[in-house]
């Protein structure tokens, strides 16, 4: 059996790990809590994913597509992010998670902070940060923020796991906390869905 064989199976295992779960606890932060723990093992076993598999990425990231389900399902990425790669604030507008094979990456966490009375503003506050390196995670509930830097002089490979696939993403907000703005991109989800 190849790595890659190995690989698929891995993450068809992890896939099946995440509907059970999430069928009978739903999403909830202890939900999220065991859906960590198993991407970290599932990182932890950097030979599923020798990167001579994977190209690397020209300029800042790529993320390859390991398990993608139709409709309304989950994806699960491979990512790699060059040193330096950074971006701000945002939220996903649905749950994730991250699980570091190798490098590290800084993701702090905002919560924000104005009303959401007038379109466009929006104050965001640092509430913590989260070092994603081999060993580690992280989760995120649908609408946390959270901005990422990649520390170090080696690239960050890591898992995303997603409670859709990219391609299918509702709209994500970017906030800017220099200028107390919000811009938010459409939804890809009906486009993907036609």
């Amino acid at each position: 059996m190849t790595a890659s064989d190995k690989r698929n199976l891995a993450c068809k295992k992890l896939l099946a790990d995440v509907h059970a779960i999430t069928a009978k606890d739903g999403i909830t932060p202890s939900a999220l809590h065991a859906l960590k723990l198993k991407l970290v093992a599932l990182a932890a076993k950097a030979e599923l994913f020798p990167l001579a598999d994977f190209a690397m990425p020209v300029a800042e990231a790529r993320n390859h597509p390991l398990l993608v389900e139709d409709n309304d399902g989950l994806g699960l990425y491979l990512t790699i992010s060059r040193p330096g790669k950074e971006a701000a604030p945002h939220d996903h507008g649905i749950w994730c998670i991250n699980a570091a094979i190798a490098g590290r990456e800084r993701h702090k966490i905002f919560r924000r902070t104005d009303n959401l009375a007038q379109p466009g503003y929006a104050t965001v506050e640092q509430v913590g940060e989260v070092m994603v390196e081999p060993g580690s995670g992280m989760a995120m509930a649908d609408h946390d923020i959270h901005s990422t830097l990649v520390v170090g002089g080696t690239p960050a490979v890591g898992l995303a796991l997603y409670g859709y696939a990219l391609v299918r993403f509702p709209s994500v907000a970017w906030y800017h906390p220099q200028f107390n703005s919000v811009r938010t991109m459409p939804s890809r989800r009906h486009a993907a869905m036609a």
